[in-house]
């Protein structure tokens, strides 16, 4: 693993064991072997700026920041993800991205604030314990980012917001939120179309083997096809299809290889075995700053990197991680035009909602007006509460599920676990900040982004153990500020599916693409993984997280046996008990990074030497 760390200071500080000098900086230090210009810095006599990840900029437009001074649009300024920090003799400056597709995390130590791309890395330093209120909101509400606010899984570790500037000197830190979706004409952005294509410029220009995922899905084709059309002629994207074995081609399949009829589409079909199935594997997952989405498949994640090394010794791999969260408009837009009185639009929504999904409209209106008479602060105060077991009524439990899903009252999530989540949730109403006013279905989708690029990044740690580099161009900067600014006021209809991007790649994708209005569904897969490998996942129930006591074993057994039958509906709350053991137990078995002390100023130039 790769990763970049620095302090506020250069007195009696410390440094990652093996980490070496940036740019003979005394106080910045790079650990492994990141890919080639993972890491660019410019000089000038009152800074150091310092660019972190994937990023358009030329050596020219970073020297002038570096002189003139960096502004709080800098994610903005070129395409790509990546995340930039200042350094001068009396603060360290740090912008993130939107997404947290680079994220940056703090930590104070000894009086001194120290801040690293890997909050691992972090724990290795202070010594930071597993964050046991972060693993107790998880198994109750998995994915939800409004309760586990800038917290991590680690004790003492805080991530840098998304769309953030954090100024941090020798013994503070204080963050600001410098970005929003622009509402002005003269702000506006490019079109969608046109930043996927910079964000996928950026990848391939300078890959020598570009490859990408070619799942048969919107997302993944647009970014191949986006990649064949830049490097056609005389270069192809190497586009990598898993599927179950077949006779004919059907689903998912059948449209990932209409798409690669296109030139500069090089197609490698990966057939699935039985050893690929979900749930297997789990024992051989590297350590990850926190549970990556890809544990219950990882035999078939690993299956497709080897492929993808050894086929093509791919350097720049695209994925579609983040178009769903993106594109697809949340259910709140209709409590947007209620708010903006905009009554008949929300009417012709409401309807078309309901019949997309056969329910009754009144359903769909009653949530959309609940929307309008809850906040997230009142949310997160709501759902500790039910979490402690005490009784709410049926109109509170409405507004918080309004946020966030609701605390499972007969799962395997033990009393003292979901006492842990509500100490979590407190603590997040203490911080939490309301949606701008008629925009509620622009802070869901940001919110979602920021939860799709902090995962993401977990995702690209597994690639990394096997010698592959991921890319999300959805979850770039430019991407999610292009697509907001010019959706913010009017929205695509949440019954529609990605009618922006299908609009704008009319003259790309296939048209059965194009006409395509669902995504593929994989639950039967899952299942049988369970039925398979039923037995290693119940001996690993009574383990990290019974010994928090966290989790009921012999409930979490059951729970896995009638899933692994068909019969339980709770398949995503499984998953979070089974993918935070794996975590856990990976994170024990995984030593943590070394720092050593440096007590010398004059050693320390010399290590720099």
């Amino acid at each position: 693993m790769y990763w970049l760390a620095g302090s506020c200071g250069t007195e009696g500080i410390r440094r990652p064991a093996g980490g070496v000098p940036v740019d003979g900086a005394l106080n910045l230090w790079q650990v492994g072997n990141p890919p080639r210009a993972w890491v660019r810095t410019a000089n000038a006599p009152a800074r150091r700026l310092v660019v972190i990840g994937t990023c358009g900029a030329s050596n020219d437009e970073l020297n002038r920041l570096a002189s003139s001074g960096v502004p709080n649009d800098i994610v903005l300024r070129w395409p790509g993800a990546y995340a930039v920090v200042e350094q001068t003799d009396t603060a360290t400056t740090i912008w993130t991205d939107l997404a947290s597709s680079v994220p940056v995390y703090t930590t104070p130590l000894d009086g001194t604030v120290y801040w690293a791309t890997t909050a691992r890395g972090l724990a290795g330093l202070t010594g930071a314990a597993v964050n046991t209120e972060r693993l107790a909101v998880e198994l109750l509400a998995p994915s939800s980012p409004l309760l586990a606010g800038n917290t991590t899984y680690f004790e003492g570790i805080d991530l840098v917001p998304p769309g953030h500037r954090m100024r941090i000197t020798q013994t503070s830190t204080a963050a600001a939120r410098v970005w929003w979706p622009s509402t002005t004409p003269q702000d506006a952005p490019e079109s969608l179309r046109a930043e996927l294509d910079a964000a996928v410029r950026v990848r391939v220009d300078d890959a020598t083997s570009p490859s990408s995922d070619l799942s048969g899905g919107l997302d993944s084709s647009t970014l191949t096809l986006l990649a064949a059309h830049r490097l056609s002629p005389d270069r192809s994207v190497a586009a990598f299809t898993v599927h179950a074995p077949y006779d004919h081609p059907a689903g998912d399949l059948r449209y990932a290889l209409d798409a690669a009829q296109r030139p500069g589409v090089a197609h490698h079909l990966l057939p699935l075995k039985a050893t690929h199935l979900p749930y297997g594997g789990l024992d051989a997952i590297p350590a990850t700053d926190e549970p990556a989405p890809s544990t219950r498949a990882y035999a078939r994640f690993a299956y497709q990197l080897t492929a993808m090394a050894d086929r093509v010794g791919t350097d720049a791999h695209l994925t579609g991680d983040g178009g769903d969260s993106l594109l697809c408009a949340p259910d709140a837009w209709i409590a947007d035009l209620i708010a903006a009185h905009r009554y008949r639009e929300a009417s012709a929504e409401v309807l078309r909602l309901a019949r997309a999904r056969r329910c009754s409209p009144r359903r769909i209106l009653r949530d959309a007006v609940g929307l309008l008479s809850s906040d997230p602060t009142h949310a997160l105060a709501t759902w500790a509460r039910l979490a402690r077991g005490q009784g709410t009524t049926s109109r509170l439990r409405s507004s918080a599920a309004q946020w966030l899903p609701l605390p499972d009252e007969r799962g395997w999530v033990t009393d003292a676990g979901r006492q842990q989540a509500a100490v979590q949730a407190d603590r997040a109403a203490e911080s939490a900040s309301s949606a701008p006013k008629g925009q509620r279905a622009v802070w869901d989708v940001v919110e979602q982004m920021a939860e799709v690029g902090r995962t993401a990044h977990a995702e690209t740690q597994l690639a990394a153990g096997s010698g592959v580099r991921l890319h999300n161009p959805f979850a770039d900067s430019r991407v999610i500020h292009g697509y907001l600014s010019a959706v913010v006021g009017q929205m695509p209809s949440p019954a529609a599916y990605k009618p922006v991007l299908r609009a704008e790649m009319s003259g790309i994708l296939p048209t059965s693409l194009l006409a395509r209005t669902t995504k593929g569904v994989y639950t039967p897969d899952y299942h049988l993984g369970l039925r398979t490998h039923l037995n290693e996942l119940a001996s690993i129930a009574d383990g990290h997280l019974a010994e928090r006591g966290l989790i009921d074993p012999a409930r979490l057994v059951n729970a896995m046996q009638r899933a692994a039958a068909g019969v339980s509906n709770g398949l995503w709350l499984l998953d979070a008990a089974i993918v935070c053991e794996t975590w856990l137990r990976t994170h024990r078995s995984t030593p943590l990074p070394v720092w050593e002390k440096v007590d010398d100023h004059a050693r320390l130039e010399r290590l720099t030497t």
